[in-house]
């Protein structure tokens, strides 16, 4: 079985960053990440990218603009 594992976020990459080591210290991983950023700084998209280059693991970063709490709104678009 496959599993994908979904993580929301904004402007925390410290938390993020955490989160993403734990996952990576997993004896069973996930076949992807896919990480929904509700309008984060560019700080986050330069944290996923030197993520990236530290695993095997699919990590999709989805973003749209910060025009206020949307959560609900990018987690659906992570998913489809």
């Amino acid at each position: 079985m496959l599993v994908s594992l979904l993580i929301s976020t904004y402007n925390w990459k410290e938390a993020l960053s955490l989160c993403l080591y734990s996952v990576f210290s997993q004896t069973v991983k996930p076949a992807e990440i896919l990480i929904a950023d509700d309008g984060s700084r560019d700080d986050t998209r330069q944290l996923i990218e030197e993520m990236r280059a530290k695993t095997d693991i699919s990590i999709v970063h989805v973003w749209h603009e910060d025009k206020g709490f949307r959560l609900s709104a990018i987690r659906n678009r992570s998913i489809a």
